[in-house]
């Protein structure tokens, strides 16, 4: 018995319908393999962010280590310079002791020529008063007036030099053994005058100074140490200066806020660049042999920093030359030197 077939059902629409099904399976299968597309990009994204997270964490490692690096080679220059003030230290501590007791007796032969000073200057002058024609042609022979009017500058320029000889090997005995200072109150623009003649005293060539400061400034402070360093500036920039056609200095006393900037500036020919950094260095020196110890501007930067609480820089100016900068607070901070307006 035959089956009926459907209505709008052939058996050509039966044979196709198999067909059809590849189409279905290809399809699922693309959407299989979008999604694993998917999975794996999303892997990528994910491992990229976690490389770029591990790339950062080793640049700052990279970082830390260098920072590392460079505090532990500051440290070891901090250690050789410990090393090197001792050093030099013990070698002041001796030189001072063996300085004091000729330094003494210098002290006390100029105390004593101020006194023969003094009463050759009345006896001359006692004498004059006799009117006794011989006296007077003995003396234009001898040229005693002109001695007379020499002594007194004589006496009085030794008397200071060797005062600041004693100030000087005081302070460096104060290196090897600190001691509490006592502050005082002084004329800081007075001390720049007196600290630039003394210099050009002894000078061989006089360069033409400039100052830039008021009249007078008082502040308070320790004057000994400040005096030195402003001798061992001067003393440098003359020496700078001295191969030039026209040496000239000039030192100005600036007043901001809580400090004070005093500066030294010459018109020689600078500081070489790589110099900069070691020019406080103890014992270093571009003077020919014989001509400087290097040990000046390494006590004034002691004295500077540790002594005074300030600060020595060194620097070249635009024009030529070199310029030093001396900074002193003017509040009292313990060691500190302390300013009043």
């Amino acid at each position: 018995m035959t089956t009926p077939m459907p209505k709008n059902e052939s058996l050509t629409d039966q044979v196709s319908l198999p067909e059809q099904l590849p189409d279905v399976v290809g399809e699922s299968v693309w959407i299989e393999v979008i999604q694993r597309m998917d999975s794996i990009y999303a892997d990528l994204v994910h491992h990229q962010v976690e490389l770029e997270e591990k790339n950062t964490a080793l640049e700052q490692t990279y970082r830390q280590l260098q920072q590392a690096h460079e505090e532990l080679q500051n440290t070891q220059q901090q250690l050789i310079q410990s090393e090197k003030m001792a050093s030099l230290g013990r070698l002041v501590a001796g030189v001072a002791h063996e300085l004091n007791n000729p330094i003494s007796f210098i002290l006390g032969n100029t105390h004593a020529l101020a006194g023969y000073n003094r009463r050759l200057q009345s006896f001359f002058a006692k004498l004059e008063q006799l009117a006794d024609p011989r006296v007077a042609q003995l003396r234009r022979q001898s040229r005693i007036d002109r001695v007379l009017d020499d002594l007194n500058p004589l006496v009085e320029g030794s008397m200071e030099g060797a005062q600041r000889v004693s100030d000087i090997v005081d302070s460096l005995l104060r290196f090897t053994n600190p001691q509490q200072r006592q502050m005082a109150q002084f004329d800081i623009c007075r001390l720049i005058h007196t600290a630039t003649q003394w210099v050009l005293r002894a000078a061989r060539s006089k360069p033409a100074v400039h100052f830039e400061m008021p009249e007078s400034l008082n502040v308070r402070g320790y004057e000994g140490p400040i005096h030195q360093i402003l001798v061992n500036l001067v003393h440098n920039a003359v020496d700078a200066s001295e191969n030039v056609d026209a040496p000239a200095l000039w030192l100005a006393l600036q007043q901001r806020a809580q400090q004070l900037t005093i500066s030294v500036r010459d018109n020689g020919t600078g500081i070489d660049p790589e110099h900069l950094h070691t020019i406080f260095d103890p014992f270093f020196t571009t003077k020919q042999s014989g001509k400087g110890t290097g040990l000046g501007l390494y006590i004034s930067y002691l004295l500077a920093t540790e002594q005074c609480g300030g600060q020595l820089r060194a620097d070249n100016c635009a024009g030529g030359g070199a310029v030093f900068q001396l900074t002193l607070p003017l509040e009292q901070r313990g060691g500190e030197c302390d300013g009043q307006r």
